[in-house]
């Protein structure tokens, strides 16, 4: 992912904003350095901290733990981003030698208030049904910190979410910082010990809400969906079908298969680069190797041929889009779009032993519009003189839907076929100098069936089985 530096008329999506001076922030030398006297190396209590610093902040509590000296320290980082820098893994380790709640903030004094905010929320679901809860608020004048749990943890419990400390940082990290997701850890379930688990953030600027991210995990589904200033991503893993899914190289095959797909699509549709990059930085860490544990503990009657013949991950749905922009300033209805949806379905039907039939459904739906230059290797520079409007805009849907088809009788495999159809439509409109020259319609059908039966086997085994 790549961050955003500011708030403009084309930002990166995914990766929210991150304002990286405040002007008030009178605790902030000129050139972005603490005072010395205001950096504490030691998180043992408050006496290290010196006036100003001392002077200038409150506390909801007067206290000398380790939360509240990380956070102290923390107030005087740069930016809001910054502030939260360990946090994160300090609230879930806290579990190992306090169980009870927690409730913290800290505060400029004669502060005339934050015009950002950044909110990170995480709920876990535990196997015995308590929930332990963490908030966290990064406003330009305050930070505040909040640790809940419904019930009475087990030493088992505890194990748990201490043991989540550095996965739910790197998850807050790889959500907020250009390096890329990480969900390694938080996909990483055990269910003898945790249920579920939820991750929100949230980012404003200015009172305008500008990102927000949630994640989600549980033993039957995951999601991830990102909206901000440039678009959106939508994610969903359907894990209630991992007898489909194939082994360790088989899902890896699949994810690249399905990354390359996504890569032509935005080809096709001139997708926002740094938006798609998410979107697959995404796909990857939610439907990659997330499912390890799961699929190659799983019982199946599928056969090893069975899976060489489909996608080898899990069932998904997954979407794109991008934010409408009108690029050209002398035709401001013709606008820059793309949206994105993929999603795989399996069906496995048995009727007795050896007896079974297997569907898989892959679906793709494209629709965007962008504008070109009439010369290869000309850019556009549209603007409002006659000059710039020599280029061609087009609409382009598409729409390609593929099947697999699986049958076996008597234990035998009889039957395997795939089949996929592609219909495209091309509207074009080409303008000289501003004047239009030209408008094309080009419809587009493909459709491409294979016997995969007869790759699989010699044809005297084939003939073999279409006897009995």
């Amino acid at each position: 992912m790549t961050a955003i530096s500011s708030v403009s008329s084309r930002p990166l999506a995914v990766v929210p904003i991150w304002p990286e001076r405040r002007p008030d922030d009178a605790l902030i030398a000129s050139d972005g350095v603490m005072p010395q006297a205001a950096v504490s190396s030691s998180p043992a209590g408050l006496a290290s901290l010196q006036p100003p610093l001392l002077n200038a902040l409150s506390w909801k509590t007067r206290s000398s733990d380790a939360l509240t000296s990380l956070m102290t320290v923390n107030f005087g980082a740069s930016t809001l981003l910054d502030r939260l820098q360990g946090l994160g893994a300090a609230a879930l380790q806290r579990f190992g030698s306090e169980a009870g709640d927690f409730s913290q903030a800290v505060s400029r004094l004669n502060s005339g208030g934050g015009q950002s905010a950044y909110q990170v929320a995480l709920k876990i679901r535990l196997a015995d049904g308590v929930d332990v809860s963490v908030g966290m608020d990064s406003k330009g004048d305050s930070l505040a910190l909040q640790i809940k749990s419904s019930g009475q943890l087990s030493a088992a419990d505890r194990h748990a979410v201490t043991g989540m400390a550095t996965a739910f940082q790197n998850a807050i990290d790889g959500m907020t910082r250009s390096s890329g997701l990480d969900f390694s850890g938080l996909l990483d379930l055990d269910p003898a010990l945790v249920a579920s688990i939820d991750l929100q953030t949230k980012y404003t600027f200015q009172g305008r809400e500008v990102q927000s991210q949630e994640f989600h995990a549980d033993q039957s589904a995951r999601s991830f969906s990102s909206v901000g200033q440039d678009g959106s991503i939508k994610l969903g893993i359907d894990l209630r079908q991992l007898a489909a899914m194939g082994n360790a190289r088989q899902r890896q095959t699949g994810v690249q298969a399905y990354l390359k797909q996504f890569d032509e699509a935005g080809v096709r549709g001139h997708a926002h680069a740094a938006t798609l990059a998410s979107f697959k930085d995404a796909f990857s860490q939610m439907i990659g190797a997330s499912s390890t544990t799961a699929a190659d503990q799983r019982a199946t009657p599928l056969s090893e041929d069975d899976l060489a013949l489909l996608s080898g991950v899990p069932d998904f749905s997954a979407s794109i889009s991008d934010t409408p922009v009108s690029s050209n300033p002398m035709r401001l209805e013709e606008t820059d779009t793309f949206s994105y949806r993929v999603e795989q379905g399996t069906s496995i039907s048995a009727h007795g032993q050896g007896n079974r039939a297997i569907s898989q459904r892959r679906h793709a739906h494209l629709e965007a519009s962008f504008h070109e230059s009439l010369r290869a290797g000309m850019p556009l520079a549209l603007d409002n003189s006659r000059q710039s409007q020599n280029y061609a805009y087009k609409r382009v849907s598409e729409d390609a839907v593929s099947d697999t088809e699986i049958r076996h009788d008597n234990g035998l495999m009889t039957s395997a076929a795939t089949g996929q159809t592609v219909s495209r439509s091309t509207q074009e409109w080409k303008y000289l100098m501003g004047v239009l020259t030209g408008q094309t319609t080009t419809p587009e059908t493909s459709t491409v069936k294979r016997d995969l039966l007869k790759e699989l086997l010699p044809k005297g085994a084939r003939a073999a089985r279409a006897a009995l």
